[in-house]
């Protein structure tokens, strides 16, 4: 008979480059579960509270503590290890007066930033608009959906939590302030001085200045995190 049911265990070897965990150390790691990131973009929970965070020694410790319900993901509790947190998320651990928000580091891997109190305040990046029948719906890189809501694919919406609740949307356009996701200058913040328009060989670029600095990346490597400061006032 074949096996029922997702695999809760895989090689650390085989884990995604986001998770920052020493493979050497690990032979086994927390499969990530389908959720709210695909598991290239995610950490397991589990992983977060034993490895990041380190408030458990083992998985075992881990996952009672979830079952407690003392960890909470952008203002929901959270029982099980393999939910996926992603960019930007906000994890409390509220008996023990612990708060993070996920961040990049420069080789583009999550990692947590302590932070003074629960933020009830997250930036999701716009990654599809379609039609349907009740409007046009967005969908953002944390899997939610909208409907109703004015904006494009790129642009980025500022989220009260926990309901998720839309509170203003900050376009990707010149003078905005982004967050880069990937290559050499990941994890920075920086100002949009220039968009260059792709074409069918070149992507779309964006001209950035940070301080005296400027440099350029893919259209694709920058989330909006604010119109003239980060809105996530965290991680400033």
């Amino acid at each position: 008979m074949s096996k029922k049911g997702q695999n809760k265990k895989a090689k650390a070897i085989s884990m995604p480059k986001t998770i920052n965990v020493s493979k050497k150390n690990n032979f086994w790691t927390v499969q990530t579960k389908a959720g709210p990131y695909s598991k290239m973009t995610s950490v397991p929970l589990g992983i977060v509270v034993r490895n990041y965070i380190g408030i458990a020694s083992t998985l075992k410790e881990a996952k009672k503590m979830l079952n407690e319900s003392e960890v909470k993901v952008n203002g929901v509790v959270r029982l099980d290890h393999q939910f996926p947190v992603g960019l930007f998320d906000v994890i409390a651990i509220e008996k023990q007066k612990l708060f993070f928000r996920v961040m990049l580091d420069e080789k583009g891997r999550l990692i947590i930033k302590p932070i003074e109190k629960e933020s009830k305040e997250k930036v999701s990046k716009i990654t599809n608009k379609t039609m349907t029948s009740k409007g046009i719906q967005l969908t953002t890189n944390d899997g939610r959906t909208y409907i109703g809501t004015k904006a494009n694919v790129g642009d980025s919406v500022k989220l009260l939590l926990p309901e998720g609740k839309i509170e203003s949307v900050i376009e990707l356009k010149t003078g905005a302030t982004v967050y880069v996701t990937n290559g050499a200058h990941c994890s920075q913040i920086a100002t949009i001085t220039e968009i260059v328009l792709g074409t069918q060989r070149r992507d779309e670029l964006v001209k950035l200045s940070k301080g005296k600095e400027n440099f350029e990346t893919i259209l694709a490597n920058v989330i909006a995190i604010g119109k003239s400061k980060p809105e996530m006032q965290d991680i400033q």
